[in-house]
């Protein structure tokens, strides 16, 4: 549900380039070269996402998975990962929530096979009062 990222703030990692563990305990970044005592976990998973046409995978990057577990960091559900109650409740919590999603969606390639990949670029809570709104307006054009 996460990857160890460098916790260089600064170009040309800024938390994002994956690190390795040491044999010492520490943790490597091959892209800045730079040597830490820790590191900083970034979310990165797959999700499935649904509504009343159907459902879809969908991949959720970290900005995205802070705004869906109610800001709660990659590094503060580590934390949990030893109390599985606790762990659990992050994603139990998450689970069967409605959400207006922005996604970037693209066809790739995958060993001679047509795959469609759709990546979450931004999510907002449903606002129930706008969402109705719009649908009004929307009536209203159709009888004119």
């Amino acid at each position: 549900a996460w990857y160890t990222a460098c916790p260089n703030k600064e170009e040309p990692c800024r938390n994002r380039c994956k690190v390795t563990q040491t044999t010492d305990g520490n943790w490597q970044c091959d892209r800045c070269q730079g040597t830490y005592p820790n590191c900083t976990r970034k979310w990165i998973f797959s999700a499935t996402v649904a509504d009343d046409t159907g459902s879809t995978w969908v991949s959720l990057f970290d900005d995205q998975a802070v705004t869906l577990f109610n800001g709660a960091t990659a590094d503060q559900v580590f934390e949990q990962f030893e109390n599985q109650d606790a762990y659990d409740s992050y994603f139990a919590k998450a689970s069967y929530t409605e959400w207006v999603l922005k996604c970037r969606v693209k066809n790739e390639m995958v060993n001679d096979e047509a795959r469609v990949k759709t990546t979450v670029m931004r999510m907002d809570p449903v606002d129930y009062v706008a969402e109705s709104n719009e649908i009004l307006k929307q009536l209203e054009k159709w009888q004119m």
